[in-house]
């Protein structure tokens, strides 16, 4: 540590350390982490309230709130799962052409939408597509998440990392960096990115075979009988919940028949009544202590689940031949992360019934119940189709299949497409700038009913704007009382007569690092002040240093934690976590060298 450094800036690196570290940890949502930054720099007053709070009130911040609602009407009206569609129409049962179609549909999708979105609503088309071509998901999965990071690079609003940095820059007194700026180094690095894919990453791609589906490793149908509520029974007249049915007998009830009724997907608020047949799921330990139980007898019979592809009599109705087994993921942000599904009230809550759950491809053979979910476990449920769509529409969960999910406003789709063609052409003529542009679209697509209001504040992901809002200030701090000096001086002595592209390669790396670590925002916010002083130190342009650092906190490819699409895909596709150092470390070394050449032939070294 030089000797004139001052106890502010020391003080400030401290901070940067314990929010590594913080990250590092995971025990707190990256939101809650950005939060207690934010209160630590307030209260030492290293800035001030105004400064603290400025991050709410950034064009980034605003900008990404606004991109997101607009994303919400693009799904609400279908628009997104036209791209779907096409992906399956294009592939024709080819796994070669079902490669390069998604890679090919997926990079300018992600140009302009939040690219862990795209790769949500892609993931089950592509899943279904590879089964039905008898095709291992690994191998178009990995390809899908790495297309999607780098569509994300090519607009500045193709990720919120982008957004943050070129926020950060106008913060500090540097120029704007305008929505299409970033787009002629970013399509250099992803025409590379895209060729590696399809030629040497498909070589590499790892073909990972399914361990097989929920449902036939747990063997469901042999695990189902008929208990009879005798008269005189203490559960009569009290619901599910009430009686603690599955906590006191570790059986699900997936059905209730009574004389009158038959209530085919009971909740916990069901209440039982004497004669009710319950039809029960569970272990055979559990099933043949009911014996033992007062007020319970067995039926007599173990009606088996049919499988869910049997073929059904013509005369059910289409009601009820519609499956009723789906698989479902916890997504990047899920509010159901680190909770169990005996905390949650799963069946109370979601009106359906956790059977199993599988995490990084292997399933779990612990009380279901006692187990804190954890982003990219895939849960097997089971509950109507409609109950399901819910359960998808409420974001906690993605819904992978085997249950279509409708758009809701399908002939509204034209006016979203419209919508946000417009907002992307306004700033790109040079008529208003993003954060106006954008505004007006979500106004539009709000009276156009393209999107409600209740689904704005519902569905648009409050984590990543507190994360952005609350994080900024650090970058802020660092650069203001010198930390973001101290730490360039750091750098440049490291990388002395490399030149400025040598400096330029090391930001690139520490982007990438950090962010396979740490998030991505706080990856960007750590590193764009370093790279802004750095530059002030070799009397250079900032810019193509903060580029270096926006490319590489946007594009992690060499662990599945790195950013969410690889954690989104990891389960799906029965990854190791050594197959993303496997694919990714090639790219990733080929992203740098593309990058260090490439950005200053767009953004020159010059400061003139």
């Amino acid at each position: 540590m030089p000797a004139d450094a001052s106890a502010e800036a020391i003080f400030t690196l401290v901070v940067v350390a314990g929010t590594v570290g913080l990250f590092l940890w995971r025990r707190l949502r990256v939101e809650e982490v950005g939060l207690i930054v934010m209160a630590v720099l307030i209260v030492t007053g290293m800035v001030t309230l105004q400064e603290g709070l400025s991050g709410f009130a950034n064009e980034a911040t605003v900008t990404v709130a606004l991109m997101l609602v607009l994303s919400i009407g693009l799904l609400r009206t279908g628009a997104i799962d036209l791209v779907g569609r096409w992906v399956g129409r294009l592939a024709d049962g080819s796994e070669s052409r079902l490669l390069v179609v998604v890679v090919l549909l997926v990079v300018p999708v992600s140009a302009f939408l939040n690219n862990t979105a795209v790769v949500a609503i892609l993931l089950p088309t592509v899943l279904g597509l590879s089964r039905d071509m008898g095709a291992a998901p690994s191998r178009v999965l990995m390809p899908l998440s790495f297309a999607s990071q780098m569509g994300g690079t090519l607009t500045l609003i193709g990720t919120s990392t982008n957004l943050l940095v070129a926020g950060l820059v106008l913060e500090l007194g540097f120029e704007r960096i305008r929505l299409f700026d970033v787009t002629p180094p970013a399509l250099a690095l992803t025409g590379a990115g895209i060729l590696y894919l399809l030629t040497v990453g498909r070589w590499l791609t790892p073909t990972r075979e399914p361990e097989g589906d929920l449902l036939k490793q747990y063997e469901l149908r042999e695990y189902l009988t008929g208990l009879i509520v005798e008269p005189g029974s203490r559960l009569a007249g009290r619901s599910l919940a009430e009686a603690r049915f599955g906590e006191e007998y570790g059986l699900n009830v997936v059905r209730v028949e009574r004389s009158d009724d038959r209530i085919r997907y009971p909740r916990g608020s069901t209440v039982l009544h004497e004669g009710d047949l319950l039809l029960v799921q569970g272990k055979i330990p559990d099933i043949a202590q009911i014996e033992g139980v007062e007020g319970l007898r067995n039926a007599g019979e173990s009606p088996a689940i049919p499988p869910v592809d049997a073929v059904e009599n013509a005369a059910t109705p289409r009601r009820e031949r519609t499956p009723t087994l789906a698989e479902v993921m916890v997504p990047p942000h899920s509010h159901l992360t680190g909770r169990t599904l005996k905390g949650i009230g799963f069946r109370a809550r979601f009106g359906a019934s956790a059977l199993a759950i599988q995490r990084h491809g292997h399933a779990i053979e612990e009380e279901l119940g006692q187990i804190p979910l954890e982003t990219g476990d895939i849960l097997l449920v089971q509950g109507p189709p409609e109950v399901l769509q819910e359960l998808h529409d409420g974001r906690e969960l993605s819904l992978l299949a085997p249950v279509e999910v409708p758009a809701k406003r399908r002939r509204k789709r034209r006016i979203a497409v419209a919508i946000m063609s417009g907002v992307v052409v306004l700033p790109a003529l040079g008529l208003a700038p993003i954060l106006v542009s954008a505004l007006l679209g979500v106004i539009l697509m709000l009276l156009s009913g393209c999107v409600t209001p209740n689904e704005v504040y519902d569905e648009i992901d409050w984590s990543v704007i507190v994360l952005l809002g609350s994080i900024l200030p650090l970058g802020i701090a660092m650069q203001a009382n010198g930390a973001a000096d101290l730490l360039a001086s750091s750098l440049l002595r490291l990388t002395e007569g490399m030149g400025p592209h040598g400096v330029l390669a090391a930001f690139y790396i520490l982007a990438v690092v950090l962010t396979a670590v740490i998030s991505n925002a706080a990856a960007a916010v750590v590193l764009a002040p370093m790279a802004m002083a750095s530059a002030s130190v070799l009397t250079l342009s900032p810019l193509p240093f903060v580029i270096a650092v926006m490319f590489g906190a946007s594009n992690s490819y060499v662990t599945p934690i790195g950013y969410q699409t690889n954690l989104f895909i990891y389960g799906p596709g029965g990854y190791r976590f050594s197959d993303f150092l496997r694919v990714g470390g090639p790219l990733t070394i080929l992203s740098i060298v593309v990058a260090t050449y490439v950005i200053p032939l767009f953004f020159p070294f010059s400061a003139s």
